[in-house]
């Protein structure tokens, strides 16, 4: 994700203007970040930090402007909060969205305002940041004095605060400064210091950026076999990365290293290689580029023609991306071909329009090239003063180039001097420390030899202490074992008397149960005997009723006898009986019903008074439903698995106030059995009625 209020931010947008393209985020994720400003619930930190977000990543590429309106916003409303933090970062958005609408003055202005925000706020980590940020700035504008000072303090900043990236970062970005002043000895020393700190941090990414700026290092000095070494790894890890954007310019940069090394062939390869990948990209920066560099090949080869269609495309494409540097490269390569087709006045018109592109670049090699283009076409077209002026021009960039380069040649001097110097005084000072080093070996000898004695003794003393602690750990261990031996008999003789206790429940159950249910028999068939003597007609009824009271009494038993049958103490067969039970009860009241009643898993075995609880906490939550709820549809979801037993029966009734009087005993009794069980029973009576149970097991 792009964060430009990091540390090199001028260094960031560069990397992806060159590409020709910025990340596109996903549209849900704006969406969120513009619920959670406007959320009045959340803090005004976390409002302002998405708020934040949403400008940089949603706005400052596409819309500067209304970047710049929100980063105003944020600045007002942290203000008023008393957010300074927040209005620092503001201050950085707006200079953020200045520099990529190319007003590059008022972005120095707020970067200015943000540091002096979190100067006074003791932000040690924003200072460095906007430090390095400006300098980076200022680098581009060809500030280099300044942005080396800022540079300078915000690296001090950072090795104070121990940041290692920032410091790997700063040191890459202090080295870029030098190399731009053509001081290559320092840009060297620092872009080394970089690559051991990147690859101590195993920073892949940093590793190849570093050894990519060695290699143009090395190029500008003419040491093209070291720079090929490293242009070739900096490529490596950036395959290895999957960065498509480096791997383009890397396979360029080999390129240009192949040709000045005289290998044609293998430099086209690299050329037409970059340029496959910089249009699988789209990156049009970096095609102008590799074009031009292609094209001017292609006119060392005499291959005019397809030289010619190339400068004029990439020339097209430099105007569409306000390239001029790339433009300037593209007309010079175009006049030649047409100058070595006879076309004079065309190649005049390309040499002036180059000589435009190339002072807008502020770049004098191509200066120069542009008026040796020039001369040769007044040549050509016997316009001998106009050529004179144009060869004097030359002349002059030539002397200035080559002061430029013989200012660097001293400097590469200086620098191979100062580091044979550098290795005659280690190489002394090695050969006194090894002399000292001979000296004090025997006093250490005999340090260590009494070291050794006091290492043995305290040696069987450890060993002593360990055989004494290892006795006592078996002890110990013999001891806990007994007592958890104990601790697991005590608990399954608990076990087994709760079990007995049980079932003595449910026997007495059985006897009070039926007991009744067959009382009820009795006292009817008694009454149906009356009945046949007095008044027939009324057999019917008393029939039906004890029907009815057989039936329950038979169910009744069927309860008991499964709930004290050892074979069905387990998960699976609670559920089968849960499901039967649900089956037989909705089928018989003719109400619309689901019901879903799955084991999954192991099986796991129950004590009997916890499955007969969970499944008269059922019963009744199905009995209510179908008596009092007056419902269309009834569903009951029972599931069970070796950690969990959970059932829910929902209906779409009346409705039912838990806490009323009409709720009667049967909720009562529905808590206090879960509650026996351990389990959780949760009851909602509003727009019909749920009934859900939870036990974990």
């Amino acid at each position: 994700m792009l964060r430009l209020d990091r540390p090199l931010l001028t260094a960031t947008l560069l990397a992806f203007a060159w590409s020709g393209s910025f990340p596109v985020l996903a549209q849900d994720y704006l969406d969120s970040l513009r619920g959670v400003y406007a959320d009045p619930d959340r803090s005004d930190s976390i409002r302002f930090s998405a708020f934040n977000d949403l400008a940089w990543e949603g706005y400052l590429f596409s819309e500067p402007d209304t970047a710049f309106a929100m980063g105003q916003r944020l600045q007002r409303e942290a203000k008023s909060k008393r957010y300074p933090a927040f209005e620092a970062r503001a201050s950085e958005l707006m200079a953020a969205a200045c520099y990529v609408k190319g007003e590059l003055k008022t972005a120095l202005v707020h970067y200015d305002t943000a540091l002096i925000i979190h100067e006074r706020s003791n932000d040690q980590k924003g200072v460095a940041d906007v430090l390095t940020n400006k300098a980076s700035m200022l680098s581009f504008m060809g500030e280099r004095e300044q942005a080396l000072q800022l540079y300078l303090r915000g690296l001090a900043v950072h090795e104070k605060m121990h940041d290692s990236t920032s410091i790997a970062n700063d040191l890459n970005a202090i080295g870029a400064v030098h190399m731009a002043r053509g001081d290559h000895a320092r840009a060297v020393d620092f872009y080394m210091r970089s690559l051991r700190l990147q690859q101590l941090l195993h920073n892949d990414r940093g590793i190849s950026t570093t050894r990519s700026n060695l290699g143009k290092v090395l190029m500008q000095q003419g040491d093209h076999v070291p720079a090929l070494e490293h242009y070739r790894e900096a490529l490596r890890l950036a395959e290895a990365l999957d960065d498509q954007h480096m791997v383009g310019k890397g396979l360029e940069d080999i390129g240009v290293c192949l040709e000045e090394l005289g290998d044609t062939a293998s430099a086209m390869d690299h050329f037409l290689r970059s340029r496959s990948v910089r249009q699988t990209l789209d990156d049009r920066h970096g095609l102008v580029n590799v074009q031009n560099r292609i094209g001017m090949l292609l006119l060392k080869l005499r291959r005019d023609d397809e030289a010619l269609d190339l400068f004029r495309e990439a020339a097209a494409m430099a105007r569409e991306e306000e390239l001029p540097w790339g433009l300037s490269s593209a007309l010079v390569g175009e006049g030649k071909v047409l100058l070595s087709r006879g076309a004079h006045a065309q190649a005049l018109d390309r040499a002036d329009k180059a000589f435009v592109a190339a002072t807008d670049a502020e770049d004098i090699s191509q200066q120069r090239d542009a008026a040796e283009l020039k001369y040769q076409a007044l040549r050509a077209l016997g316009r001998w003063e106009q050529a004179l002026q144009a060869q004097s021009l030359m002349v002059n960039l030539t002397d200035s180039i080559m002061r430029e380069e013989n200012q660097r040649a001293v400097l590469r001097n200086e620098y191979r001097y100062a580091y044979e110097q550098r290795t005659i005084t280690d190489s002394l000072q090695y050969a006194l420390e090894a002399e000292q080093a001979a000296l004090e070996q025997e006093q250490r000898f005999s340090r260590e030899r009494t070291k050794r004695y006091i290492a043995i003794a305290l040696g069987v003393l450890a060993a002593i202490i360990v055989i004494v602690f290892w006795q006592r750990a078996r002890l110990l261990r013999r001891t806990n074992a007994a007592i958890l031996d104990a601790q697991t008999k005590l608990v399954e003789s608990e076990k087994r008397r709760e079990a007995e206790e049980v079932r003595t429940r449910i026997a007495r159950d059985v006897h009070d149960q039926l007991g009744s249910d067959l009382t009820k028999l009795v006292m009817l068939s008694s009454e149906a005997k009356a009945q046949a003597i007095e008044d027939p007609a009324l057999l019917k009824t008393t029939a039906d009723d004890i029907e009815r009271v057989a039936g329950e009494a038979n169910r009744s038993l069927g309860d008991i006898v499964w709930a004290i049958d050892p074979h069905h103490d387990s998960l699976a067969g609670l559920t089968e009986r849960v499901r039967a039970h649900c089956e037989r009860m909705l089928k018989w009241s003719h109400t619309e019903h689901t019901i879903d009643c799955v084991h999954s898993g192991p099986d796991h075995t129950l004590d009997p008074a916890t499955k007969r609880d969970i499944y008269l906490i059922l019963r009744e939550a199905l009995n209510n439903a179908i008596k009092y709820a007056h419902a269309r549809h009834i569903a009951v979801t029972f599931h069970s698995s070796a950690s969990n037993v959970d059932f829910t029966v929902t209906d779409d009734g009346i409705g039912l106030d838990p806490g009323s009087a009409s709720a009667g005993h049967g909720l009562s009794n529905m808590r206090q059995r879960a509650l026996n069980t351990g389990g959780e029973l949760l009851v909602n009576g509003s727009n019909g009625t749920t009934i859900s149970f939870h036990l974990a097991l």
